[in-house]
């Protein structure tokens, strides 16, 4: 008998469409000999869509445990990056795929993970938290300015001056925003797949800028905007420590199923974490799944890896 897959894709974050597209490539490559999907879109206004009938979030869930053996959120960002969701699957015992809801919110809130990686040895720029009431920064310019809770590098701001760092607060819907240096060297990022109960690395890719300085939203979605490289073009020995990082990262903040780690090797040689994604993008051309292709998985077996690391 075959298994019974909730998709769950769209939600009520700024990433609504990344996610739709994540879950149009999952449900196209899901192994339908073995797995049942169910498409379950969940509004802008965080109604949940089952057959012909809208729920609220809590009916949503117990209607969906009848109905699925499994939930795979193929969410980004607000509700299905950050915990919420985790928590409320976790409260009924509830199989799901990802990282739980304590994992979740730790590596959603940049501060905390921050928090979390320098008590464990790990490199990360300098940083601090500004307000909108007080707006003021000790790092030395040029820096970086990040929302706390936001993926797909939404928000995200090189500040040349105190000026810019103004007009960025008044401008941003966030009363507090992280501020980095910035980092000069090369970016890359780095997935860890939970297969048959063992955290495995996967082969980086490395992040080649064009005509901007800024690895943002609009570069990450913009196509010719930046060149991907996977597998990154790099010699063993920097391989492997981007990897060793990337599964520190993954193990410190106890993440399942899958994650993703960006970093950037400086100069010097220094790997500085910037940020672990429980649930990652899994759209056509997102890091994961070319990743996993060139660790030999295509896009149908990395699904039923994932499928297969469910947990409560």
């Amino acid at each position: 008998m075959k298994q019974r897959i909730a998709i769950l894709y769209g939600g009520p974050s700024n990433e609504h469409e990344i996610s739709v597209n994540s879950a149009h490539n999952v449900l196209s490559r899901i192994d339908t000999e073995l797995y049942e999907p169910i498409e379950i879109l969940i509004s802008k206004e965080g109604l949940f869509r089952i057959g012909e009938k809208e729920f609220e979030t809590v009916p949503a869930i117990e209607e969906i445990s009848k109905i699925a053996d499994i939930i795979f959120p193929v969410l980004h960002g607000k509700f299905g990056e950050d915990g919420v969701l985790q928590e409320l699957l976790e409260r009924r015992h509830v199989l799901f795929i990802g990282s739980g809801s304590k994992a979740s919110r730790n590596a959603m809130n940049k501060d905390i993970s921050n928090t979390i990686f320098e008590r464990n040895n790990l490199t990360i720029p300098t940083s601090e938290i500004i307000s909108k009431d007080n707006p003021v920064t000790s790092i030395d310019f040029p820096v970086i300015v990040k929302p706390l809770n936001e993926g797909s590098s939404l928000g995200v701001q090189k500040c040349e001056s105190e000026q810019d760092v103004h007009t960025t607060m008044n401008t941003t819907n966030h009363e507090k925003m992280l501020v980095q240096e910035c980092i000069e060297g090369r970016e890359f990022t780095c997935a860890v797949l939970e297969i048959d109960g063992v955290s495995t690395v996967l082969p980086p890719s490395e992040i080649i800028l064009k005509d901007t300085n800024l690895f943002d939203y609009k570069t990450k979605y913009t196509p010719g905007a930046c060149t991907e490289i996977t597998p990154a073009e790099i010699d063993d020995s920097l391989q492997e420590e981007i990897q060793d990082v990337a599964l520190q990262c993954h193990k410190i903040l106890n993440c399942k199923s899958i994650s993703r780690t960006d970093v950037i090797v400086s100069k010097n040689g220094t790997i500085y974490v910037l940020e672990t994604n429980t649930l990652p993008g899994m759209t056509q051309t997102s890091f994961v799944p070319a990743q996993a292709k060139a660790y030999g998985l295509s896009m149908k077996d990395l699904i039923t890896t994932m499928i297969e690391s469910a947990h409560y």
